[in-house]
């Protein structure tokens, strides 16, 4: 409830300062006021995504239990989570490569926390991917789960951090990439909740692989 509260009145102001700074972008026609416009919104809507994650995580931490539970295709909630990522991947020219039957239903029991657990291993991939490359997606059944794969071509993450990546505000430093730090956390949390496991594989062709297993329906 703290946490709703408090997200709540951060997000009013911030929600204030991208009204006002689109107003001055719209009655100035001085191109460095315009720069500095957009270096404020860049900096209110970070912000405010860094506050839904914190709010995100919180609700993560809670024990799910079977009345919130409904049944999610898991290609339909993909389908959804890279329309919603579409911008990014065009912005990094990056190629989603699907490998699995786009026409099949994988459906799993869960929450609509689910979807934030695979869209942050998505655009994590994406983000520290190099520009242009691909990022594969695989998603098979292996006994009683599915198994989620995303594997990316970035600079990889040395073994004793794979770990420490699912800990809250741990990051990999790279020049130019923004987000709240608890991405891989919320991915964890949520998944733990859903009686899964995430893991990370070193990619052979350079970066990484995640792994989400989470039981069939």
């Amino acid at each position: 409830m703290l946490v709703s509260i408090m997200s709540h009145d951060l997000r009013s102001p911030l929600s204030v300062i991208v009204g006002y700074s689109g107003l001055i972008r719209k009655r100035s026609d001085d191109e460095t006021v315009k720069r500095f416009v957009d270096k404020i919104e860049n900096a209110a809507m970070n912000a405010d995504e860094v506050i839904g994650d914190i709010k995100t995580y919180s609700n993560a931490k809670r024990v799910v239990s079977e009345s919130d539970l409904e049944e999610i295709d898991l290609n339909a909630m993909l389908s959804d989570i890279l329309g919603f990522l579409g911008w990014k991947i065009e912005e990094h020219d990056i190629t989603i490569d699907m490998k699995y039957q786009t026409d099949k239903r994988f459906p799993v029991l869960g929450t609509k926390l689910l979807k934030n657990a695979f869209l942050h291993t998505i655009d994590n991939a994406i983000k520290y991917s190099p520009e242009h490359e691909t990022v594969t997606l695989t998603l098979d059944g292996v006994g009683s789960d599915w198994v989620f794969g995303v594997s990316d071509h970035g600079d990889g993450i040395p073994d004793d951090e794979k770990e420490l990546v699912f800990e809250r505000f741990m990051r990999k430093e790279k020049r130019g990439i923004k987000g709240s730090g608890i991405g891989l956390a919320i991915t964890k949390s949520v998944v733990d909740a859903h009686n899964g496991n995430v893991r990370i594989e070193d990619n052979p062709g350079g970066g990484c692989i995640f792994y989400i297993t989470v039981p069939k329906a």
